[in-house]
């Protein structure tokens, strides 16, 4: 602590300039763990740990990199690990599963010099770095998003998680590690969105509706004779949904049991909620005043609250599209696709095990 503070002391323009460079953040936090570990564990055991994370997430880098989506800087976080964020979000569950693998596969290459190390000195201290090298990078390979098996596995089927789920909460009773238990809750949340993708995919269709009836209505005012109809059956919607919300109840329903249930009580508010929104923006349209081009009668000048409402319904109506061709296509991919999926994530998976067992088989001689 005291060199620490020293060094603060004496070289504030240096920390001002990483603070404020591209990889700044990284160097800093990176630092910042180091000491951490090494604190507890010692300083080797820091840089050892360090080094194979930050490995792993320069694999993360460069898959991004090659596939063409940006993202941050890697971020260190003290006996948690490390992770950048995408800055735009892949454009299928492949690509994704691409950017993932590239961290585990280059968490092996990180640890392979130790193993060449240990070969030639045999020094125990190298057989450590193997075993948690290859532990670090199988644990993220665990079926459960958000680690790397989690978005490679998503190309073969997302049910795949549950299991994962099933895994690690056995894991995390067992362990009794908050990480864990973390990761587990994050795990069940997007298991849980998932799974309830079919539902938000009819709530967004009906709501790509009731928008697509608004901005046709609205084109159609300026050419209307009178509005009264209009208004009244606008009304009547109200009134209708009012009555249909008060007999429907409050009662809790159950997902996936009861949701057709819950999608006509959404309707029905949706529903409203337009009925009333259009009848509103009609009032105070009627009450806006016409203007006309040079002051000719004859050449109305298009209301600017109308083409307003058009132009912002037409692009929520672009933004529902682009989320609903996402819960159709995300997730599919040719059977190919698939099949070199399990095989790179099996054959993956079991040279970090066998590394894993050559580590701790090593470690069990020098207890």
């Amino acid at each position: 602590m005291g060199i620490g503070v020293f060094l603060l002391a004496k070289f504030k323009w240096a920390v001002a300039l990483l603070k404020w460079t591209k990889f700044g953040g990284t160097l800093i936090t990176m630092m910042i763990s180091l000491g951490a570990y090494a604190s507890l564990y010692g300083w080797k055991f820091g840089v050892a740990v360090v080094y194979l994370i930050f490995v792993h997430e320069m694999g993360h880098l460069v898959a991004a990199r090659i596939k063409g989506i940006p993202t941050s800087p890697a971020f260190f976080i003290p006996f948690v690990g490390a992770l950048i964020s995408m800055k735009e979000r892949p454009r299928d569950a492949a690509t994704e599963a691409y950017l993932a693998y590239g961290g585990p596969l280059a968490g092996l290459i990180s640890f392979l010099p130790a193993v060449v190390l240990y070969e030639t000195t045999r020094e125990p201290f190298w057989a450590l770095v193997v075993f948690l090298g290859a532990m670090i990078n199988l644990f993220n390979l665990i079926p459960v998003s958000p680690l790397d098996g989690g978005r490679i596995v998503s190309v073969l089927s997302t049910r795949i998680w549950l299991i994962g789920l099933l895994l690690l909460g056995a894991y995390a009773f067992y362990t009794h590690s908050p990480l864990m238990v973390l990761i587990l809750i994050i795990g069940a949340v997007s298991w849980w969105n998932r799974a309830r993708e079919g539902y938000r995919g009819s709530l967004l269709a009906y709501e790509r509706t009731k928008l697509s009836e608004l901005r046709d209505s609205v084109r159609r005012w300026p050419s209307l004779y009178s509005t009264w109809e209009l208004k009244q059956a606008l009304q009547a919607q109200v009134d209708i949904a009012k009555r249909a919300q008060e007999t429907g109840g409050r009662r809790r329903l159950i997902p996936f049991l009861q949701d057709e249930e819950k999608l006509d009580r959404e309707r029905v508010r949706m529903d409203r909620e337009f009925a009333e929104r259009t009848l509103a923006l009609l009032q105070q349209w009627e009450y806006e005043p016409v203007q006309y081009e040079e002051g000719d009668p004859s050449r109305p000048i298009p209301s600017t609250l109308l083409l307003e409402t058009g132009e912002k319904a037409e692009a929520n109506i672009r933004e529902l599209d682009e989320e609903l061709n996402r819960y159709r296509t995300y997730y599919e991919a040719p059977a190919a696709v698939k099949w070199k999926v399990l095989a790179a994530y099996l054959l993956l998976a079991g040279v970090l095990s066998a590394f894993m067992l050559y580590g701790h088989r090593i470690m069990e001689l020098y207890r």
